[in-house]
């Protein structure tokens, strides 16, 4: 006869999880917070002496990063960008499994200069499918400048530096929502969770995107709303002893062992800085291939760059978009099309005219395009195919946005014959970025 309490139990707290023969079998049942004790006294009471409630390890590491974010930011390239961290668990109810679409249709819409998307996938989805195909599968997804996480590391300093988090009934999603950050769902099973658990509490209480709505309007309009302490009620539940877990492990695994402690305290260090997959060259240049539009507005020239690998080009929604693409794009398709011819960062000082020089070169090489531009620190380099050359100067310093994103508002006035002669305000998404227009002398 089943035991009527096997029903109502969550997984890893059953009685025919703990129990053999009617013996309990671990000596010690580590819990994170003082609320599964009343689950495990619900569904194995004999397990209860046995239960350490120990915090979260985890989540102690997290907290321990969250002075680094600055460094995991750099590590992720994201500049002045928000940060998107995607999560997906494994199985036809994670967040992939439901939706296999959604990062295609996700990076078709975020505009590059304003944001950078990075994967958080399960590690049984690596070892379920294996390396090769995974990528395989993200590969448009990485050619259009998604970071993909490996299997077990940097998903918790990624955590640390996102801005918003998009995921389903994982783990990983919960630690975002308990960090305080944005967070919505893009899948959530419902009928998989037990009601009274504080992630399915935190699953009817979270936004879920909408596939048949734009996904941008509904992540800004949910974001607008949001407070750090949104979800604190379901996820204050996380742990309950946050940044002691090390000292209360450590003391139940030498009190089995019968040894004193150690004096000096446990070590919680921060995560380890992310490194993402990256796709080389040939099978990917160092930028993207970008559709740009520029819209003038009175302060300035707006101007969005989406990844061509993910956008239809006859969709986007203003007038006359051009195309950006890496002198060592491989694609036919990209750099025959391409408007501007994007280049490595050029030289300073004496060094400077043979800069000039080589992006003038690279043009010859790519018949089509009409501009080539190279960022310089903050500064632009332009050239065109009469040797024409500009240099746009940022006004600040400081600013770490994509300098070569001012070549497009330059180009859009350049070939209408309105060229800038001496400043050029350009917008992206809620910055403005100043620049002086400067001709070398004789130009």
């Amino acid at each position: 006869m089943t035991d009527s309490r096997e029903d109502e139990a969550v997984f890893g707290l059953a009685a025919p999880t703990l129990l053999r023969d009617g013996e309990l079998v671990p000596a010690a049942l580590v819990l994170s917070h003082t609320e599964q004790l009343d689950r495990l006294r619900a569904a194995c009471p004999e397990a209860v002496d046995s239960a350490v409630v120990a915090g979260d390890p985890t989540h102690d590491r997290i907290l321990a990063g969250l002075p680094w974010r600055e460094r995991y930011r750099d590590h992720l390239e994201t500049g002045a960008r928000r940060l998107v961290l995607v999560s997906s668990t494994w199985g036809p109810t994670s967040l992939l499994g439901a939706w296999p679409g959604f990062l295609d249709t996700l990076l078709s819409e975020l505009p590059v200069d304003e944001y950078r998307v990075v994967l958080a996938l399960h590690p049984n989805v690596w070892h379920g499918h294996g390396a090769w195909q995974v990528r395989s599968w993200l590969a448009t997804a990485e050619r259009s400048g998604l970071r993909v996480l490996p299997p077990r590391q940097g998903w918790q300093a990624a955590l640390v530096a996102a801005d918003h988090v998009i995921g389903d009934h994982g783990s990983v999603t919960f630690y975002g929502a308990a960090r305080g950050t944005h967070t919505m769902l893009a899948a959530f099973p419902h009928h998989e969770m037990a009601d009274d658990s504080p992630v399915a509490a935190f699953g009817r209480a979270a936004t879920r995107l909408r596939a048949d709505r734009p996904l941008l309007p509904q992540m800004l309009a949910d974001a607008a709303g949001h407070k750090p302490d949104r979800f604190s009620a379901h996820t204050d539940l996380l742990n309950s002893v946050p940044g002691r877990s090390g000292r209360i492990l450590r003391a139940t695994l030498y009190g089995f062992l019968n040894l004193p402690e150690p004096e000096h305290a446990p070590r919680v260090l921060p995560p380890d800085p992310p490194i993402p997959h990256r796709r080389g060259w040939p099978d990917a240049a160092d930028t993207a291939p970008l559709w740009c539009t520029v819209l003038e507005e009175e302060d300035g020239l707006r101007v969005r760059r989406l990844p061509a690998e993910a956008v239809d080009a006859g969709r986007l929604p203003l007038d006359r978009p051009h195309l950006a693409a890496h002198a060592d794009e491989t694609q036919a398709r990209w750099f025959e099309a391409a408007c501007l011819l994007l280049c490595g960062p050029g030289s300073e000082g004496p060094r400077e005219a043979a800069s000039w020089e080589r992006l003038r070169a690279r043009l010859t090489d790519h018949p089509r395009a009409h501009l080539a531009v190279a960022a310089d620190g903050p500064d632009c380099l332009v050239v065109d195919r009469d040797g024409a050359r500009v240099r746009l100067v940022a006004d600040s310093r400081h600013h770490r946005a994509d300098p070569t994103a001012a070549a497009s508002a330059y180009w859009h006035l350049w070939v209408d014959g309105r060229a800038p002669e001496r400043d050029l305000a350009v917008l992206l998404g809620e910055h403005r970025l100043a620049f002086t227009v400067h001709r070398p002398r004789g130009e």
